[in-house]
């Protein structure tokens, strides 16, 4: 599979970001020395580049490249589409086996909702489609966006349409992920799915109630299997990450406003303001109200 890496913190030069209209056209031939990206948003268009034909229809993304020869090979009849022509040093184009494609794509979403930073480059398809409704309106939103900016001619407008460029990218690698993770379940165990969800629920309410009763009934799953395969695929017990995410949040509000301890406590998910001092202190060597001194202090 041939994919495209991007590197999320270098801004790219958009030169042109506009959408058009046409009732008949062949695309002329020409060997761009930028990246130019199409999205169709209704009708056909018929691509070729380095003799690779590409029937492009309504929800489909693709990436044309610098350096190779693209035209059209066939009229292109009733098509709206957005066009983005930019330049970029950091993104670079290469096959990848889709094994390898998967395994690295499932690090990097068990990473995130780890709540880690991901120091790999963005990855995009070279050629994509949007398979839902909601998919579809999102990316023509963000290209909406663009567009506005790019046609502002305003101060520092030419900085949004960067902005918004690596935005849609990220939006890209979210859907491509998620259709090359779901292609086909038999290849990613339902364990890992399992970890996924229970990864989400812990982000999302740390402050609720945990006991393994309670996930084995929300997941109708052994916690033991439970526990040992989430600790495969992040390194933690369940509940180590749950203390984990919970002491993160606590560091948040001891520092963000004058909560009491108990308060913050209570949010977190501990009813026991005593146990929370001491799991609190054994995280991180410092009770919460001498942690609280010293953040504000320094």
């Amino acid at each position: 599979m041939y994919i495209c890496r991007v590197n999320p913190y270098v801004f790219p030069r958009v030169n042109l970001f506009n959408s058009i209209s046409v009732d008949k056209c062949i695309h002329f031939r020409r060997t761009p020395d930028e990246y130019i990206a199409f999205y169709i948003v209704k009708g056909d268009m018929y691509l070729m580049e380095d003799m690779v034909h590409y029937h492009l229809r309504e929800g489909d993304w693709i990436l044309l490249e610098p350096g190779k020869e693209h035209n059209g090979y066939k009229i292109s009849e009733h098509c709206t589409y957005f066009y983005i022509h930019f330049q970029i040093d950091a993104l670079t184009g290469a096959e990848m086996d889709e094994q390898t494609l998967q395994e690295l794509l499932k690090h990097n979403k068990m990473e995130a909702l780890q709540g880690k930073n991901i120091t790999d480059q963005i990855i995009i398809p070279k050629l994509c489609h949007a398979r839902s409704h909601m998919v579809y309106e999102t990316i023509l939103h963000l290209l909406n966006r663009g567009k506005q900016y790019f046609t502002a001619y305003k101060e520092f407008s030419d900085l949004q349409t960067s902005c918004l460029l690596l935005d849609l990218l990220v939006h890209l690698s979210h859907i491509f992920s998620s259709q090359i993770l779901s292609n086909d379940d038999r290849t990613i165990k339902r364990s890992t799915f399992i970890v996924y969800d229970l990864l989400r629920e812990i982000n999302y309410n740390y402050g609720e109630k945990f006991s393994s009763r309670l996930i084995e009934a929300k997941f109708n799953c052994n916690f033991d299997y439970i526990n040992r395969i989430f600790k495969k695929e992040t390194g933690q017990t369940i509940f180590s990450y749950l203390t984990t995410v919970r002491i993160s949040q606590a560091k948040i509000l001891l520092t963000s406003g004058n909560f009491p301890v108990k308060t913050i406590a209570q949010r977190v998910g501990y009813d026991d303001i005593y146990y929370f001092s001491n799991v609190f202190k054994k995280e991180t060597g410092l009770s919460p109200t001498q942690y609280r001194k010293m953040i504000l202090e320094n």
